[in-house]
């Protein structure tokens, strides 16, 4: 085998590894989100811009444990609009003042979607689904989003398995 090659790994240990990273940045998302100011309660506009800080914050958290190629966020003013991307998989957030509802395109998250007023934090509620459809009624926040679209991330190997151990021959 070549020095530059990892050596390969059980397939079980590789999937507890998987999980448990998914695990950690679930918990780092949600305690950067965790707490924040409450919006304005009939103003969708303060609303949106409660749920960009929020996936600002958690962006930063997020992008602290995965370096350099995490999630990408960008907020556009005026009017204001949400992107998040990481690798290949993008999420848009637009908000249509006229009929009060925020348009979100990508992933499996297509759909009109209306605040939840009697939520702590920034949430959004799918109009598109159906009643009888699987996740009806779930509310989307700010942490869900980021969770959703940092799925599948890989966390960087830790700096000291990349050192021979303390046995050396």
């Amino acid at each position: 085998m070549a020095e530059d090659e990892e050596p390969l790994q059980n397939p079980i240990v590789a999937m507890a590894t998987r999980i448990r990273a998914r695990r950690d940045l679930g918990a780092a998302i949600d305690s950067a989100t965790a707490e924040g100011a409450r919006p304005a309660m009939g103003d969708d506009e303060s609303r949106f811009a409660a749920l960009a800080d929020v996936l600002a914050i958690g962006t930063k958290r997020l992008n602290s444990i995965l370096g350099k190629n995490g999630v990408t966020f960008v907020r556009l003013e005026k009017p204001l609009r949400l992107r998040l991307r990481f690798g290949a998989k993008r999420i848009s957030l637009d908000l249509d003042r006229e009929r009060q509802l925020v348009v979100i395109s990508g992933l499996d998250l297509d759909g009109e979607y209306q605040f939840d007023t009697s939520a702590d934090v920034p949430a959004l509620i799918n109009l598109s689904k159906l009643s009888t459809e699987d996740g009806y009624g779930d509310a989307i926040t700010g942490s869900a989003l980021l969770k959703t679209i940092s799925a599948d991330a890989v966390l960087p190997r830790p700096a000291h398995l990349d050192v021979p151990g303390p046995m050396r021959f």
